[in-house]
């Protein structure tokens, strides 16, 4: 039942209300949670604060109607459809600016993580390299960066699978992962911080 549908039954029942006032209690209640139902996933992970109060209003339309109320249920749950409907553009504008922060995230971090990858690499291969490692690393702290950096590494493989698969979100979460292990790598080096 689309939104629209649920504000026409809705109306349809509030006409009738005067009238035997428990079926078109129910049926407004009914009606009010499908309009309700239909922004339920979006509106909850995207605006939560907003769709709890929508629901608070549904919500005491049921404790009025469970009190035998149906007159306080019935205007109780009266605008649930149209908040419902504008909690569904709500919950669409910040979806989609929630996309593009997570595109920008990935951009950057796609911009900027193999090229410190590399960095920290060539640092590793170098001091690899040395009889004599610098002051503050000895061969156990330069294997558990290699370790370190294989594990870096593996995550942002990881986001380019999740990326790969449209899972943006998952792709940036594992993407900033990578990032944080390979500050802590570039720490650990003594490499100038990006």
């Amino acid at each position: 039942m689309t939104i629209r549908n649920a504000a026409a039954a809705l109306a349809a029942v509030l006409a009738v209300a005067a009238c035997s006032q428990k079926d078109p209690a129910n049926e407004a209640i009914e009606a009010a949670t499908n309009a309700l139902n239909t922004v339920y996933e979006d509106a909850q992970k995207y605006v939560p604060e907003r769709y709890a109060a929508v629901k608070a209003e549904l919500d005491a339309a049921r404790k009025a109607f469970d009190e035998e109320r149906y007159a306080d249920a019935i205007a109780a749950v009266k605008d649930v459809p149209a908040h419902a409907e504008a909690l569904s553009k709500e919950a669409e504008a910040a979806k989609a600016k929630h996309v593009a922060d997570l595109n920008a995230d990935w951009t950057r971090l796609s911009g900027s993580l193999p090229d410190r990858f590399t960095g920290i690499g060539s640092r590793l291969d170098e001091l690899g390299r040395m009889k004599k490692l610098p002051e503050g690393m000895d061969r156990q702290l330069l294997d558990e960066a290699k370790a370190a950096f294989a594990s870096a590494q593996s995550a942002w493989q990881e986001a380019g699978g999740a990326y790969a698969k449209g899972d943006l979100e998952a792709a940036v979460g594992k993407a900033k992962d990578a990032e944080g292990m390979a500050q802590d790598l570039s720490a650990r080096l003594g490499m100038q911080a990006n």
